[in-house]
């Protein structure tokens, strides 16, 4: 479906001072308020600034991450075998921070000027499609936009999560001090002079020589990488000097630290306070780190798994209604079997029965809720191809002798991503919740790597005295959940042509 009517265009300005006119051209956003677009542009603009407040604000760890990326790339090359040593997740997390971050911008950079040069070339009257009418009709829908920003902005926190995160989600210390501390509490630190744990040393690998610079450099990078920001701080509840000591008081217990070990002899120097913006839990690890780092598992695997199961299902969908009769018959019957069965129950099972295989819990979780969730897409796109492939354009296909697969990859599936887009969309939502699910039943993602579903989970048995545990990760699941249901509501209306009938 396609309508013809008059764009409104966004020009690049022929007066005005060159400062604008650069401007323009290389800050996104800047043009769409100047031309009057400013809903849009102000939060372009704002997401790009985004990006630049982060990389400002975490500028160490972000030349840090390049460093270590080009070390590790070099002794990839020349020295593979030590370079095993160094490949760890916390360190890979940064470099995808920082490459993502660099990316995002020069991508959002070039999309802008593209945009522009296009609509300066282009005639005002043009044949708008139908993904561009519906477009235009969901950016009406002031609720389903908010959403998908909301959805938007929380998957790049996936992404930034290394330089957003004030701390590691699994560093704690001091637990008798800083466990269970509420929301917007503060901790006194006391500042050591050297790590109270000692890293990996160069001197500890059998390096050659040849090597051994890049190497010792790599090492430091690494450590001051995933610094998780306790190396040289003790927690306490209080403390007094007494002569060259420092008496330090933790629970019911005091302690005596000399003063020599500290960075300073001044109190207003080797005492400082650490701050939980959301509290911590039983072990005293920040909570808002773990929301954070716990968003890339739920955003992520129900991301994935609906991608696989939207997949698996579409494929299906298309073999049962084009070919019928017995195609159509068997695999119908293996939907209405694996329908049967209750979706949780039939969950358990299967993970039940692969435990003992050894591969990630996460991916096991992944794969088991795309196979368990495919069937109900494949339902709704049979119904689809059976109408379709008796219109004209797919009879005409057939006459002049097209090939079955030229004929549902090129003519029937285009005319039915409009629903499975947004069935994908609304499905997002519940895969989070059944991964939560499964989590919180401690059958999920296994700790401590953090998901919102075991985060609940750890603190269900203390919400009478740490109501934050459980309440403020089952928030972010609420949020998410809602924010995608939103805008599957929006696309769904988008591309009624019933509802646009309605408003025009």
């Amino acid at each position: 479906m396609t309508e013809r009517g008059r764009v409104p265009k966004v020009r690049l300005a022929a007066g005005g001072s060159p400062l604008l006119r650069f401007l323009d051209r290389n800050v996104p956003g800047v043009a769409f308020i100047r031309s009057g677009q400013r809903r849009f542009g102000l939060l372009l603009l704002g997401y790009v600034l985004a990006f630049v407040v982060v990389i400002l604000g975490a500028w160490q760890d972000f030349i840090r991450a390049f460093v270590s990326f080009g070390l590790s790339m070099y002794l990839l090359i020349v020295d593979p075998g030590h370079l095993v040593v160094f490949w760890r997740g916390e360190v890979i997390e940064h470099w995808i921070a920082a490459l993502f971050s660099v990316v995002m911008l020069m991508l959002l950079w070039w999309l802008n000027r593209r945009y522009l040069l296009v609509e300066a070339a282009d005639a005002v009257e043009h044949e708008r499609s139908q993904w561009a009418l519906a477009w235009r009709e969901f950016k009406k829908n002031r609720v389903a936009t908010t959403g998908l920003v909301v959805i938007v902005l929380l998957y790049t926190v996936v992404f930034l999560c290394p330089f957003l995160a004030p701390f590691h989600p699994n560093a704690f210390q001091d637990g008798i001090v800083t466990k269970y501390q509420p929301p917007l509490s503060t901790v006194t630190v006391l500042h050591l002079k050297e790590r109270r744990v000692a890293g990996l040393e160069q001197s500890s690998l059998n390096v050659d020589p040849e090597h051994a610079h890049a190497i010792r450099q790599l090492i430091e990078v690494n450590r001051e990488l995933t610094e998780e920001g306790f190396g040289r701080q003790r927690a306490v509840d209080g403390y007094h000097v007494e002569g060259s000591n420092v008496i330090a008081t933790v629970g019911n217990e005091a302690d005596s630290i000399s003063i020599a070990s500290l960075v300073d002899s001044d109190p207003d120097v080797f005492a400082g306070e650490r701050r939980y913006l959301l509290g911590t839990d039983g072990y005293g690890r920040d909570l808002l780190s773990r929301i954070l780092y716990g968003s890339r598992v739920s955003l992520t695997l129900g991301f994935i798994a609906v991608l696989l199961s939207v997949s698996l299902g579409t494929f299906v969908g298309l073999m049962a209604g084009y070919f019928g009769r017995y195609t159509d018959s068997v695999l119908m019957r293996i939907v209405d079997v694996l329908l049967a069965f209750p979706a949780l129950f039939l969950i358990l099972i299967i993970i039940a029965v692969f435990e003992s295989v050894s591969v990630p819990r996460i991916l096991l979780i992944v794969v088991v809720l795309g196979l368990t969730s495919w069937m109900g897409i494949s339902r709704l796109v049979r119904g689809e191809v059976l109408s379709l492939k008796e219109r004209d354009h797919v009879m005409a296909a057939h006459a002049l002798g097209f090939g079955h697969a030229r004929i549902l990859f090129r003519h029937i599936l285009p005319n039915v991503l409009t629903p499975i887009i947004v069935n994908a969309t609304l499905r997002i939502g519940g895969i989070i919740l059944v991964e939560a699910a499964l989590s919180y039943l401690n059958i999920g993602v296994q700790p401590p790597t953090a998901s919102w579903g075991n985060i609940i989970f750890e603190g269900k048995d203390v919400l009478a005295h740490a109501w934050w545990v459980s309440t403020l990760p089952g928030f972010a699941i609420v949020l998410v959940v809602v924010c995608f249901n939103l805008v599957g509501d929006g696309l769904r209306d988008a591309f009624d042509p019933m509802l646009n009938n309605e408003r025009a």
